[in-house]
């Protein structure tokens, strides 16, 4: 069993799909600090053909909290602003029109307790690119806590009973090849291979929301994206 353990980000870019497709399971990190100008609330999206960075509001955010005690600010005039920021940005793209429809529903229902809506919000992405994913919270796995980091990510592979334990690049730097091993999973990482695409402007800027990859080629060819990606063994020699 292939399993992938993520906090829960609003409209990541491709890589957090690819991540979803390729496991039979996927644990959402819901009770770890709220990280404050991290990417839990926050992505980027074209503005003037520039990479430009948007931000859900929220409520008394705070490191001290975790993402399952945050909450999204009361103020839902949000939406309005963002669906005008879009329509400026993106009225020209091909599949405006398609992605404007899908956003609308999940977005104009941001209010109270900000994991609801994450959780709303990477289902219903997963279910428009028909990734069957299922979708499991870390505080209902582990409900102690009693393990933080690594170790915390080992005890969460043991509950599930991942043989496979699968990882964005970025988790190569604290995560220790060795110790997945005797732990009995293999540790993988999941590295998305850049391919540019038409966009707005001209200037290619990579690594974006998924919403830009909806609005610059729909939802058949976005689906087609989440094949483009390598799954790599690092050696046991290149842990942390």
């Amino acid at each position: 069993m292939r399993l992938a353990i993520m906090q829960p980000y609003f409209m990541p870019y491709i890589g957090y799909w690819q991540l979803i497709a390729a496991v039979d399971r996927m644990i959402v990190l819901d009770d770890v600090a709220f990280i404050r100008r991290g990417w839990i609330n926050r992505n980027r999206i074209l503005v003037g053909g520039a990479a430009h960075r948007f931000s859900l509001p929220l409520r008394q955010a705070s490191q001290n909290r975790l993402i399952n005690e945050i909450e999204l600010a009361t103020d839902t005039s949000w939406w309005q602003r963002f669906r005008l920021t879009l329509a400026q940005s993106y009225r020209r793209a091909p599949f405006y029109e398609e992605t404007q429809a899908f956003l609308e529903p999940i977005v104009s229902d941001g209010r109270g307790p900000l994991l609801p809506f994450l959780l709303r919000s990477i289902n219903a992405v997963a279910a428009h690119l028909d990734i069957h994913t299922p979708l499991l919270t870390s505080s209902a796995i582990d409900p102690e806590r009693r393990s933080r980091g690594q170790q915390r990510i080992l005890v969460l592979c043991c509950h599930a009973g991942a043989a496979e334990y699968l990882n964005l690049p970025g988790g190569r730097a604290l995560y220790d090849p060795l110790l997945f091993r005797e732990s009995e999973t293999e540790l993988r990482f999941l590295v998305p291979r850049e391919q540019p695409y038409p966009q707005i402007g001209g200037r290619w800027s990579p690594w974006l929301s998924i919403i830009d990859l909806l609005m610059h080629l729909g939802r058949q060819a976005t689906r087609a994206e989440l094949a483009r990606c390598d799954i790599e063994t690092p050696r046991a020699d290149q842990g942390s």
